[in-house]
């Protein structure tokens, strides 16, 4: 019999524009059921006040592979088609310290087949077959559909970053994440090597648009609740009107049509859920040797969806649904996880630095310890400090500062601010940014971090608070 390993498996799993009160545990008077997720939370560490550092794809992708924020691995914003010679990677690392490394779906770097470390990969960008692009030419589930006989999955013409939805119309079984949990079920069961741990990246694409969750989820949520998204009242206050593009990122929206994004939304959600339970079946199930081996799970996602709030649509931006995500370390067959909850300032890059760490491996001279995140394996024993203070993002030319119960945000291109009591105003209704010391005190701290930086000019005295108006920098 095979001995079980020293180390654990390691078992990432990651959805892509999940926000953090997309979760059942994190916002129980909401309509949407995530029961598996729910329970790797109870089980494990719930971070609940975790964030993506730089809120869109690529960027975050850099922090969560190479545990780096964005200004040290160099890409603040979207740019697609950049080939990166990452200095650390995950995979990489755990690599030569004889973990067999495995990826299964969307990585978003570029080029697509170069492997970062990962012994194997199973490419997917996105629902769309992008074939004929120079960016996203592989994508192995399309191929896989080809040969089920369909010639484009999305034929339906559903936006891949718009606000309709509707069922898939095929089945389910070939639905993109029904396709990626098989991908990773034949991976544990059949193509592992069992003398060896594993590290499995579990990246699944949902719930970013195309919203086409199958029919048994769309059921469950189309039209059966009548949610709506948050408004400040510093936002717009003009009235919808329909024609606005499918995918345009500003309102306002008529309610019906968010209310539909958000049915695909949570439908899409929930069968992420429910594939991710019979993954963990099939890894742990009755009988089978895996079910004994230590194995570390974490989840979590790239960035947020804004859903609506405040008239807004996708991600990039550093309000609440944007920026801040859903964060989960639990496992099984770990003896000293503590479960519990945890309300430190957590990021995608602690990521890196956590599972190095629980699965004792070293970085490689000459890098030291040249990570930026943090390891949370002290958390995760019920032991240590907070994780850190504050935290600074940036997405473009829009940066944010969460320190305590307040939220600072900085707008480059206007020299705009506003301010954010999360804990009175977990949704970003209020704007205080007409309270002149707490605003001098975030200039302050911003100046610090941006001191050493040349791509980008900040000057206190420059600076002018929203006031509970809407930021020109979007609205214009």
């Amino acid at each position: 019999m095979t001995a079980t390993p020293a180390r654990p498996n390691v078992l990432l799993i990651t959805t892509d524009q999940q926000r953090f009160d997309a979760l059942g545990i994190a916002n129980p008077a909401g309509p949407l059921e995530t029961p598996t997720l729910d329970a790797l939370a109870s089980s494990g560490v719930h971070f609940r006040r975790a964030y993506s550092t730089s809120p869109v794809c690529i960027p975050a992708r850099r922090s969560l592979l190479s545990g780096l924020h964005p200004q040290t691995h160099g890409l603040r914003s979207y740019r697609d088609g950049v080939e990166w010679d990452a200095p650390i990677s995950l995979p990489a690392i755990l690599g030569r310290a004889g973990y067999q490394t495995q990826l299964v779906g969307k990585l978003h770097l570029h080029p697509q087949r170069k492997r970062y470390g990962f012994d194997h990969m199973v490419r997917v960008e996105s629902s769309n077959d992008r074939w004929d692009t120079p960016l996203q030419p592989t994508n192995d589930w399309v191929d896989w559909m080809r040969r089920q006989g369909y010639q484009h999955p999305n034929d339906i013409g559903i936006n891949g970053n718009g606000r309709s939805a509707r069922p898939w119309d095929k089945p389910e079984h070939t639905h993109l994440t029904s396709w990626l949990a098989d991908e990773a079920v034949d991976f544990v069961t059949r193509r592992r090597d069992p003398t060896c741990p594993f590290f499995l990246h579990l990246s699944f694409v949902a719930p970013h648009p195309p919203l086409t969750p199958p029919q048994a989820y769309w059921d469950r949520y189309f039209r059966r609740h009548d949610e709506r998204p948050a408004i400040g009242s510093w936002a717009p206050q003009t009235a919808a009107r329909r024609g606005r593009p499918d995918d345009a990122a500003t309102g306002p929206f008529p309610l019906r049509e968010i209310q539909d994004a958000m049915s695909g939304y949570w439908a899409s959600i929930h069968h992420i859920d429910d594939r991710i339970r019979y993954v963990l079946t099939r890894l742990f199930e009755y009988g089978s040797p895996r079910a004994h081996e230590p194995t570390l799970i974490l989840f979590t996602s790239d960035h947020g969806e804004l859903l609506g709030d405040h008239h807004l649509w996708r991600k990039s931006l550093p309000y609440e649904g944007s920026a801040h995500i859903p964060f989960i370390i639990s496992g099984r067959n770990l003896p000293d996880l503590r479960a519990g909850i945890c309300d430190d300032l957590v990021c995608l890059e602690d990521v890196v630095a956590t599972v190095l760490d629980r699965c004792g491996c070293a970085l490689p001279a000459p890098l030291g310890n040249g990570l930026d995140g943090c390891s949370l394996v002290p958390r995760l024993r019920g032991e240590g400090a907070p994780v850190r203070e504050r935290l600074h993002g940036e997405c473009g030319p829009y940066h944010y500062i969460v320190e305590g119960r307040l939220k600072y945000l900085w707008f480059a291109a206007t020299g705009e601010e506003q301010l954010f009591d999360l804990v009175a105003d977990p949704r970003e209704c209020s704007d205080m940014s007409a309270d002149t010391a707490s605003t001098a005190a975030f200039r302050a701290r911003l100046a610090d971090h941006l001191s050493q930086r040349s791509d980008v000019r900040f000057d206190p005295a420059a600076c002018t608070p929203c006031a509970g108006r809407p930021p020109r920098a979007i609205w214009g």
